[in-house]
């Protein structure tokens, strides 16, 4: 028995240090195709979004290494905000009795993973900047690329959490934000109400 538990995680280290490997194939190979930019777009043209999944995704899930990123969104004033800090037990993101409080996520993670989030390691879709109030991301003055960035130690490294702006939004910076959010999340949560779920 214990030589078959030693050859399927030996089977699983390969497949692992394969897909990172790959990773790095790839990435060296782009890097060496700048000094002959139309053959490097001739090759990579039209699957930068893939390239994001294997590199931000894909490689760090099977490398065990990964983190999943929940998302909770739903429509204009559905308590998106409210369910997200309760999930955390704790006040991250700015909850209002207004509608479309929320203008950029918040994403949340470990502390160990803070950093990481910071990089734009995690979400490379956003800009990533230090929350360092829950009334940040109602700010309406931000790019629409910006992500809040905190962190809580009630997290395990394996999950962050992400509280987003309104995806029914008629506010037309929303519309990338969503789609960002469709590409960042791996698990969404909807918040409904009986007027939204209608």
């Amino acid at each position: 028995m214990d030589n078959t538990l030693e050859i399927t995680h030996t089977r699983r280290q390969s497949f692992q240090d394969g897909i990172s490997g790959f990773n790095d194939v790839l990435n060296g190979f782009a890097l060496a195709l700048d000094v002959y930019p139309r053959l490097r777009d001739a090759v990579f043209d039209d699957c930068d979004e893939w390239r994001r999944l294997l590199q931000h995704k894909l490689a760090p899930q099977l490398s065990g290494d990964g983190c999943l990123v929940v998302a909770v969104a739903g429509g204009t004033n559905t308590g998106k905000s409210t369910v997200y800090n309760l999930l955390l037990g704790a006040r991250k993101s700015a909850a209002c009795s207004t509608a479309a409080a929320t203008s950029s996520p918040v994403l949340t993670t470990s502390n160990s993973r803070h950093d990481a989030a910071l990089r734009g390691s995690l979400l490379p879709e956003f800009i990533a900047l230090a929350l360092e109030a829950p009334e940040n991301a109602t700010r309406r003055d931000m790019p629409e690329s910006t992500l809040w960035v905190a962190e809580s130690p009630a997290l395990p490294d394996s999950l962050a959490l992400m509280d987003t702006p309104d995806v029914d939004s008629i506010e037309r910076r929303n519309w990338l934000v969503a789609d960002h959010i469709r590409a960042a999340g791996d698990v969404i949560v909807a918040v409904l109400t009986p007027e939204k779920y209608k």
